[in-house]
């Protein structure tokens, strides 16, 4: 039996959530589109930070509890495992880590890596492999919860709303990164904010998941 909002947060306290994450997002994008400052705004929303710092904690908390849940819960081990996983994926993404893989990779877009003539073949066949296991573990990850999160969804459990959101603020951000019309330094203001909402996002999805599981 659900013990009230700890135990299993309220419908309620999801809304309130939903909205209090929006307004701090739409008031940070007011923040910093005030900015005149070209250099100043650059410094704010680039790498290193406020903004990209918030989701890569986020995230990078996402990943720790998701790796702890693996280890504490062995009925569930497999799932958080594949879970981790994924967000290992995503932590390293967030911090920019395949730039790493060469000198030239921040220089060329993603699509364009494999065909950069500057780039050593062992940087691109590692990233190659990278990207393989990547696509086996969501496969594997999908394959075993998609109709768990469907029916969780339907049933509008707190956890399942979080995730469907941090989906649609996730391609949201996407999209606009892929758009040319908002590649200026808007587009990136609107760019990041999304990100590092989506990235809150799914680390109160994996906490909320925890807690009903819990309680139940």
């Amino acid at each position: 039996m659900s013990t009230g909002l700890i135990a299993r947060p309220s419908h309620k306290f999801t809304v309130g959530f939903l909205i209090l994450l929006t307004s701090v997002a739409i008031a940070s994008m007011v923040w910093l589109l005030s900015v005149d400052d070209p250099v100043r705004l650059k410094n704010l929303i680039e790498d290193d930070g406020p903004v990209q710092l918030v989701g890569q904690i986020a995230i990078a908390l996402a990943f720790a509890l998701a790796l702890l849940y693996s280890v504490i819960d062995r009925s569930r081990y497999g799932s958080y495992l594949l879970l981790s996983y994924l967000l290992m994926f995503y932590t390293l993404r967030e911090a920019d880590y395949h730039y790493k893989l060469s000198e030239y990779a921040k220089a060329s877009q993603f699509k364009r890596f494999f065909s950069h003539e500057l780039i050593p073949i062992s940087s691109k066949l590692f990233l190659a492999s990278i990207v393989i296991l990547f696509l086996v573990v969501v496969y594997r990850f999908l394959k075993a919860g998609k109709e768990p999160f469907l029916r969780a969804l339907k049933a509008r459990l707190p956890w399942a709303i979080f995730a469907a959101f941090w989906g649609m603020v996730a391609f949201l951000s996407q999209a606009i990164d892929q758009i040319p019309y908002f590649h200026t330094a808007v587009g990136q203001v609107y760019e990041e904010v999304f990100e590092a909402s989506a990235e809150i996002l799914l680390l109160f999805a994996v906490v909320l998941f925890r807690i009903q599981i819990s309680d139940d």
